[in-house]
C-alpha cells in the first residue's frame, strides 16, 4: 500500500530532523504563533497582572504537547476508526501526566515568583478542575485535527484508487482491443487445426498431439464465461495442464514444471485467467530448464477454499531487463477485489533468487 499524506499534516514516517526542515513545520509554527498571540492578547486585556512570560511560554509548550500526543499517539495513524478502549486508556495516561507536570511546573514558578496564577496554593480543587478543562480543550483540538486529517487522507486514497482502477480498466480495454484486432475467425481456425491434425497423424504422434492440445487451448481461450463471470475450475486446471504440455513439446521435454491438484469437484467455479496469469508469469520469469529447481505449483480445494501455491527459481537479472509483470499482478488483484471481496489472501515473497506466491480464495 502506498503511503499517502498531505503537506499540511505530519506524516507518521517523517523523522524530527526532516520535519523541522519541511514546509509542514512552518505551517504548524505559524498556526501556533497566531493562536498564542490571540490567547495572550485576551489575558493581557482581561487580567494583565496574571501575564508572566516564563509561565506563558512553558504552559504553551505543555498544551501544544497535549495536542500532538493526542493526534499522533492516542489516535491511530492509518485507520479512520478510533479504538475506543485504547483511546480512553491513553487519554487517562495523558491526563495524569499532564496534571503532574503542570502541578510541578506551577509549584516551581509560584515559589520563584514567576506565576500570576496562585490557585494551586489557594484552591486546589479549582486548580485541578481548571487543568482538566484546559487539557480537554486541547484534546478536543487534537481530535478535531485528526478527523480533518483522516477525512482528507481518505479522500486522497479514494481518488488514487479510482485513478488506478481507471488506468487498469484502460489497460485491460487496450489488451482486449489488441486481441480483437489480431483475432482470426474461430471457425476458420478450428477447421484449419482439424485439417492439420488429420494430416499429421501419419507423420508424427507427437505433432498430432501438439496440434490437438493447441486446439483445446484456443477453444478454452475463446470460450465465453458463464453469467456470473466464472468458469469451471476443472476446465481451468485442464487448461493449465495443456499449457504445461505445450511448453514441454516446445522445450523438447526440458520443461521442468511440477503441477499437483487435489479436491477439485465438478461444481467448483473460478474467475478465469487468474491462475493462468500466475502460471504464465512463472513460465516467463522463472528458470524453467533447471531440473534441480523445477517450478513447483500446487492447487488444492478443501471445504470450498482454494489454496494455490507457486515457487520458482528466478531467471538471471540481465534476462529480465525491460520485462515488467506489474500489469499482470494488477489485473489479478483487480479481478480478486471485484469478484472475491474480503474472501481472498495473496502473499508474495520476492527474494533475490526465488519467487514464492500463495493465493487462497473462498469459492
Amino acid at each position: 500500500m502506498n503511503t499517502i499524506y498531505d503537506q499540511n499534516f505530519v506524516p507518521s514516517f517523517m523523522t524530527p530532523f526532516h520535519f523541522l526542515r519541511s514546509r509542514i513545520f512552518y505551517k504548524h509554527l505559524a498556526f501556533w504563533i497566531i493562536y498564542w498571540l490571540y490567547e495572550i492578547s485576551l489575558v493581557f486585556i482581561l487580567e494583565p497582572k496574571r501575564l508572566f512570560w516564563t509561565e506563558t511560554i512553558l504552559m504553551a509548550f505543555l498544551n501544544i504537547s497535549v495536542f500532538y500526543f493526542c493526534t499522533y499517539w492516542a489516535l491511530p495513524q492509518h485507520k479512520p476508526k478510533i479504538p475506543i478502549v485504547s483511546f480512553l486508556v491513553k487519554i487517562m495516561i495523558l491526563m495524569v501526566c499532564y496534571i503532574l507536570i503542570k502541578t510541578l511546573m506551577s509549584y516551581l514558578l509560584i515559589h520563584l515568583g514567576l506565576s500570576g496564577n496562585k490557585t494551586l496554593t489557594t484552591n486546589l480543587t479549582f486548580y485541578i478542575v481548571g487543568s482538566i478543562w484546559r487539557l480537554s480543550y486541547f484534546i478536543f483540538l487534537g481530535t478535531a485535527f485528526w478527523f480533518a486529517r483522516m477525512s482528507i487522507l481518505s479522500e486522497k486514497r479514494l481518488r488514487i484508487k479510482e485513478n488506478e482502477e481507471q488506468s487498469l480498466k484502460n489497460s485491460i480495454l487496450n489488451m482486449k482491443l489488441s486481441f480483437l484486432k489480431a483475432q482470426i475467425n474461430p471457425h476458420f481456425l478450428f477447421n484449419t487445426l482439424s485439417f492439420l491434425y488429420s494430416k499429421s497423424l501419419d507423420l508424427s504422434n507427437e505433432l498430432a498431439k501438439g496440434i490437438i492440445t493447441l486446439s483445446e487451448i484456443m477453444r478454452y481461450s475463446l470460450k465465453d464465461v458463464d453469467y456470473d463471470g466464472k468458469s469451471l475450475l476443472s476446465e481451468e486446471t485442464k487448461h493449465i495442464k495443456n499449457l504445461i504440455l505445450m511448453n514441454n513439446f516446445r522445450f523438447q521435454n526440458q520443461f521442468n514444471f511440477n503441477f499437483r491438484e487435489s479436491g477439485v469437484k465438478a461444481d467448483h467455479k473460478i474467475v478465469p485467467l487468474i491462475l493462468i496469469t500466475l502460471i504464465e508469469n512463472a513460465m516467463k520469469f522463472g528458470e524453467i530448464t533447471d531440473p534441480e529447481n523445477p517450478v513447483d505449483i500446487s492447487l488444492e480445494v478443501e471445504n470450498n477454499q482454494l489454496s494455490f501455491s507457486l515457487t520458482n527459481k528466478k531467471k538471471p537479472v540481465d534476462s529480465l531487463i525491460n520485462d515488467g509483470h506489474g500489469i499482470g499482478i494488477k489485473y489479478i488483484l483487480y479481478k480478486l477485489e471485484n469478484y472475491y471481496p474480503d474472501k481472498f489472501s495473496l502473499d508474495i515473497k520476492n527474494e533475490e533468487k526465488r519467487y514464492t506466491l500463495s493465493l487462497k480464495i473462498a469459492l
